[in-house]
């Protein structure tokens, strides 16, 4: 007799799990490959790197805890609870790993071969930052002026994004202009174009949109908890199944990679048995709205 296949909730100590070792492969990438090479990529570490060669004495690791913390402050006073709340552990855990790598890890040369470690540290930064969002982590740090720039001034996500990595890259160029020249910049635009699409591979596969396609016996809950939980069109269809002739509604939605993980939870906690396939959304036309995942 064929096994069924059932839909697994994924728990909450299983995500911790998988953020945890998502943040240790992201802290492996920072350490062995970013970092030694003068990479500035943006973000916390980024700033934190440029601040431990002007204010030279602390490690990086420092640096990227009081800039956390200082941010997760920030967000707490301008987006509320709980966007705090999702932050402080990766905020928090991210700097430990740094720490305990550069107390008790030797470092290696590599700023002589840097194509391998835009490559490697590319790849590494991918793999655990997706393993975060996956997950529904996050790494914190930039995330959360990113955010305010959004929410309180109506900046586009992607400006907010690439205004604030932009500035940490150039302030990057700057410091290691004399060693490197702008070849460091250019590095670094490469290194993170390498980890944003290992990210989106890692999160959802190759394709950015998914079209969700859900036959169940509990059709109104599940629709229910898609409009709460993601706040996603739901189209009902009615078909007729081929082998029991019984009428049945089919449920469809049009997600994006970083909403799939609740979607998948979701189903899964109403009806484990629901057969559900995904398929990739590679055009959309229409009333399609692009946000940003709280």
């Amino acid at each position: 007799m064929m096994k069924q296949n059932r839909l697994k909730v994924i728990s909450k100590y299983e995500r911790y799990i998988m953020i945890s070792i998502g943040i240790i492969i992201m802290s492996l990438g920072f350490y062995y490959f970013i970092i030694p090479a003068d990479l500035v990529v943006g973000g916390v570490t980024g700033l934190g790197l440029v601040l431990s060669v002007v204010f030279e004495g602390f490690p990086i690791s420092a640096f990227v805890l009081v800039l956390n913390i200082v941010l997760l402050l920030v967000g707490l006073m301008f987006l509320g609870k709980k966007i705090f709340f999702r932050s402080i552990y990766g905020s928090l855990l991210f700097p430990l790993v740094l720490f305990l790598m550069e107390s008790f890890l030797p470092l290696i040369d590599i700023k002589d071969d840097l194509f391998l470690a835009v490559t490697f540290g590319g790849i590494l930064l991918g793999v655990g930052f997706g393993l975060v969002i996956k997950y529904g982590g996050t790494s914190g740090g930039t995330d959360i002026p990113i955010k305010i720039l959004n929410k309180r001034f109506k900046m586009p996500i992607s400006i907010a994004l690439y205004s604030t990595d932009g500035i940490i890259i150039l302030l990057g160029v700057l410091v290691f202009f004399s060693e490197h020249g702008i070849n460091a910049g250019l590095y670094a635009l490469i290194t993170m174009f390498i980890s944003g699409k290992v990210a989106d591979m890692v999160i959802v596969g190759s394709n950015s949109k998914k079209a969700v396609q859900i036959i169940t016996d509990s059709p109104t809950e599940i629709k229910e908890a898609i409009y709460e939980f993601v706040a996603r069109g739901v189209t009902e269809v009615k078909i007729r199944g081929g082998f029991s002739s019984k009428d049945k509604i089919m449920l469809v939605t049009v997600i994006t990679k970083q909403e799939y993980y609740f979607i998948r939870n979701i189903i899964a906690r109403i009806d484990e048995n629901a057969f559900v396939y995904v398929t990739p959304a590679t055009e959309i036309h229409g009333d399609f709205k692009e946000r940003e995942s709280d």
